[in-house]
């Protein structure tokens, strides 16, 4: 077993072509976070991103499979059974294909980790595809329900593919709008990781600091408000809801839970206790890539009283 030794993160190459290509929108927006916000977050778009899988414990253990496939790694601190590695290409490896393990980012593990799943528990992923955090909901999930919805037809076929590849077999696949989910009956959990204009990605893909603008975080930031409501809709009393994003805009995360909250007067954010370095507010958390080397996230938990 090789253990993986912790990057050196204050190591920063600056090569600033992220600078060079991030729209003006991207600075005029972020000149309130302050400068030295926004030259560190470019500096580590520059950074590539490490590697990080789950563990599929419904098919092989973590010991076997770095037994069988002995990658270096490091133990993700923030959910169980998932590592970073030092193998970038993992996706297209044999034991990836056959669903030993699950390429997943870093820093998307939090919101499932949030919502704080417990056994029996029947849970609802709004925006499930490609299916990531419904496959990493599904390990901890064994005698539980979870229905995994999609609007998209193509993405949905990757969801589906992704649930069979990894073995999961108490899931069901729905074809719904997120704001018109129909009201049947009430979930225990719900999971709401909503569309949003994905700067938090910006280490993965670039070209998204160059076509960022203000007015698309404006127009989505109403659709969110409208998914966040509906979520809400669907739980049970006690019930608890996970919105996440991968996005740095106020007017998408922070905004949109206090719209619920303005709203709801049975809603109640929750603190989120992982063991994550980030920055915690009175509607959730924000991490960003100098907390952890990461991509970037925003995750709230909200239950029903």
């Amino acid at each position: 077993m090789r253990i993986m030794q912790k990057p050196n993160t204050t190591d920063i190459t600056n090569t600033k072509v992220a600078k060079n290509l991030a729209s003006p929108d991207f600075f005029e927006y972020h000149k309130k976070f302050g400068d030295e916000w926004t030259e560190k977050f470019l500096e580590y778009v520059d950074i590539p991103l490490r590697k990080s899988i789950r563990i599929n414990t419904l098919k092989i253990s973590p010991g076997d499979f770095f037994k069988n496939f002995p990658y270096e790694h490091a133990q993700i601190l923030w959910s169980e059974n998932a590592y970073f590695i030092d193998e970038r290409k993992i996706g297209l490896k044999i034991e990836h294909a056959v669903g030993l393990c699950y390429s997943q980012e870093a820093s998307a593990m939090l919101a499932a980790e949030a919502l704080d799943v417990a056994d029996g528990n029947l849970v609802l992923d709004l925006c499930a595809a490609p299916g990531s955090k419904t496959t990493q909901i599904a390990v901890k999930n064994f005698s539980g329900t979870i229905v995994a919805n999609e609007l998209n037809l193509k993405r949905a076929q990757a969801l589906i593919a992704n649930i069979y590849r990894l073995g999961i077999t108490n899931c069901i696949v729905t074809n719904y709008d997120a704001c018109k989910f129909p009201d049947l009956f009430k979930f225990d959990r719900v999971l709401l990781d909503a569309p949003c204009s994905s700067l938090g990605t910006s280490r993965k893909n670039k070209e998204i600091l160059k076509s960022w603008e203000y007015k698309f975080s404006l127009a989505i930031s109403k659709v969110q408000k409208k998914m966040i409501s509906d979520a809400f809709s669907h739980l049970k009393k006690g019930g608890i809801l996970v919105y996440s994003t991968c996005t740095t805009p106020t007017e998408e995360n922070e905004d949109v839970v206090k719209f619920l909250m303005d709203n709801n007067s049975d809603a109640e954010v929750e603190e989120i206790n992982l063991n994550v370095n980030c920055e915690k507010n009175e509607y959730g958390i924000r991490v960003y890539p100098w907390h952890n080397d990461t991509e970037t996230a925003f995750v709230s938990k909200i239950r029903k009283k």
